[in-house]
């Protein structure tokens, strides 16, 4: 017992760590200097540099430009995700309130720089044709992910219709989107926050009309 064998899950586990490490230096990096210079300005030499990763260091975890401009986006939508983790809901009106509050913390996650690097590689696929063909599947996902968790929720409040769920939800994060564009081009947070809160009284009207016509239809069945 206690012999050389012993100390390798250390090793490894330390080997792992490191690459974790390393892995999430660049693409903290990668996410600054998309934020800063835009896509076509952020190099893998820019985000090396500012990582403090050597090139060949860094050519190991990402062999290319699009291949950490994915990790990018699956580390952004990742937040994302967490922020959707529902806490204990105890009664309908909790469920309610959950559901509505919903559009809010998306909307603070959306203008964080993660989101808004996501958003520079989303636009930046029009142009670079190897990304064109990588994210729509990786986006395709995280939205479809989006829309489940979405519609879960609504069955929690009496919903029925998933149609109409899925297309609010896909017309909210393209608005969200929109109105953190031009915040970025802008500044201008009064405007977006005044087009935001719109945009939650459409919501709000929305629920409360798909939960009247649920009411309705299980009082007549």
């Amino acid at each position: 017992m206690g012999g050389k064998g012993d100390t390798v899950p250390e090793a490894r586990r330390s080997q792992a760590e490191r690459t974790a490490s390393m892995r999430a230096r660049l693409i903290d990096a990668a996410v600054d200097c998309l934020n800063r210079l835009g896509y076509s300005a952020t190099t893998l030499s820019t985000i090396a540099e500012a990582a403090g990763v050597s090139r060949g260091g860094m050519l190991h975890q990402f062999p290319s430009k699009v291949d950490l401009m994915l990790a990018v986006v699956a580390y952004a939508s990742g937040a994302d995700e967490r922020s959707h983790q529902p806490p204990a809901l105890n009664d309908d009106d909790d469920k309610l309130a959950y559901f509505m509050s919903r559009t809010e913390t998306t909307w603070t996650v959306l203008i964080q720089e993660p989101a808004m690097a996501k958003l520079e590689i989303m636009m930046a696929a029009r142009s670079d044709k190897v990304l064109a063909a990588k994210l729509p599947d990786m986006f395709n996902s995280i939205e479809q992910n989006r829309r489940l968790r979405m519609w879960e929720l609504a069955q929690e409040i009496g919903i029925e219709d998933r149609d109409a769920i899925e297309a609010m939800v896909g017309l909210h994060m393209a608005a969200m989107r929109g109105l953190a564009m031009e915040l970025l081009v802008t500044g201008d947070r009064a405007q977006v926050e005044r087009s935001f809160g719109l945009l939650k009284s459409y919501k709000a009207a929305l629920i409360s009309g798909l939960m009247a016509k649920a009411q309705a239809s299980r009082a007549s069945a």
